[in-house]
């Protein structure tokens, strides 16, 4: 193999890739991506197994092959270069690295060794538009459990109802739902078909396309075998295994309309959260909200520490009451609209609350209250 490339186009190529890497394995040649040379461009294939990645980029091929290299050490290499062009040839299991007055060489493994990862053979399925996508992933995937202990949890899931696509997510505590509308072509997954996507994978999907100027948009298959997806555009493919199991009826977690309704301004409330959430700390992350005419109270109280009141002005609506949240799930979804106002809906301290953006009914958060003791 000898190939010509820009510094920064490696170096783009090899930060992507090297997102896909593991070091807990117990098998060595994951720890190694695989360059080679296909149809003219360069490509770069990493996987941990559990997802993977393709990546092309633009280069001078003057002779065709492929090598298996350690990730790590390459990228760190590359992207320690100064801005030049690069020369990539393989000799007698080396890979030979020169740049204007920098020379270095790796030792390689067998390419026959990396495992195999899956590779669109035609057109995608499904065209989403990617802004959508990765708003509905930084929407959802934050609601999934890191408990592995509960795996169907773990997962993003899919689902099509008439027209449109819905992503929903939960990890028992709270759940948030996203509906992408007025798809074409959606009818190409059926609407009794339920894809579970590991959050973890479609979070890489966001940033791995938002970091390369994704294009508008991003192509969605599942493998033949249907246990695999993958999103794609003309440069990147993202590969991940789909999780079996069977996902909660999201739809009957959802509480019908609340008593109580609420409209307040969601920077307001956020930083009114975290600073109550400083209280909160050593008190298993309870903060209160009381609800009164035109006025909400975040309070949270530490014995050791002492206590935080703070009232924010509202629109509200309702009989009021008191509820208390755990404080982290409250900033998780604020940090996740970019609303200037959000909805709360609330029954009783013991009902889950209802959160929405005022400007974006496609959105909804729900989050289970914590019993207090008075």
């Amino acid at each position: 193999m000898k190939v010509y490339i820009l510094q920064e186009n490696l170096t783009k190529g090899l930060t992507a890739v090297n997102r896909f890497i593991t070091t807990k394995t117990q098998l060595p040649i994951l720890n190694n991506i695989l360059i080679k040379t296909d149809q003219g461009r360069l490509k770069l294939s990493a996987t941990n197994l559990e997802t993977g990645i393709n990546f092309w980029l633009g280069a001078k091929i003057e002779k065709e092959g492929e090598v298996c290299i350690p990730a790590k050490t390459l990228a760190e290499y590359i992207t320690s270069l100064p801005a030049d062009k690069i020369d990539l040839e393989v000799e007698n299991n080396l890979l030979k690295i020169h740049s204007g007055s920098y020379q270095a060489q790796f030792l390689t493994s067998p390419s026959v060794e990396f495992p195999e990862i899956p590779t669109l053979e035609k057109k995608p399925e499904i065209n989403l538009s990617f802004k959508d996508l990765s708003l509905a992933i930084n929407q959802v995937a934050f609601a999934a459990t890191q408990d592995e202990g509960r795996p169907v949890l773990t997962g993003v899931l899919l689902k099509v109802k008439k027209q449109s696509l819905f992503l929903v997510a939960t990890d028992g505590y709270r759940l948030s739902v996203k509906e992408i509308k007025d798809l074409k072509e959606i009818e190409k997954i059926k609407e009794t078909e339920e894809l579970l996507i590991p959050a973890r994978a479609l979070i890489e999907v966001g940033k791995v396309m938002s970091s390369n100027n994704s294009e508008n948009n991003l192509g969605l298959t599942i493998t033949p075998k249907n246990n695999q997806i993958i999103f794609s555009n003309s440069e990147v493919e993202i590969i991940s295994r789909l999780i079996e199991g069977k996902f909660p009826d999201f739809e009957k977690i959802i509480p019908e309309k609340g008593k109580t309704k609420i409209v307040i301004e969601t920077e307001s409330l956020l930083q009114a959260v975290r600073t109550t959430s400083i209280f909160a700390r050593e008190a298993a992350n309870i903060i209160k909200m009381e609800v009164s005419d035109s006025k909400i109270e975040i309070s949270a109280n530490n014995p050791q520490m002492g206590e935080n009141k703070i009232k924010l002005e509202a629109k509200t609506e309702g009989e009021g009451g008191k509820i208390a949240f755990n404080s982290r799930y409250l900033i998780d979804f604020l940090n996740s609209t970019k609303s200037d106002l959000i909805n709360l809906q609330i029954n009783d301290a013991l009902s889950p609350g209802v959160f929405s953006p005022v400007d974006d009914p496609s959105y909804l958060h729900v989050i289970m209250p914590i019993r207090l003791q008075e």
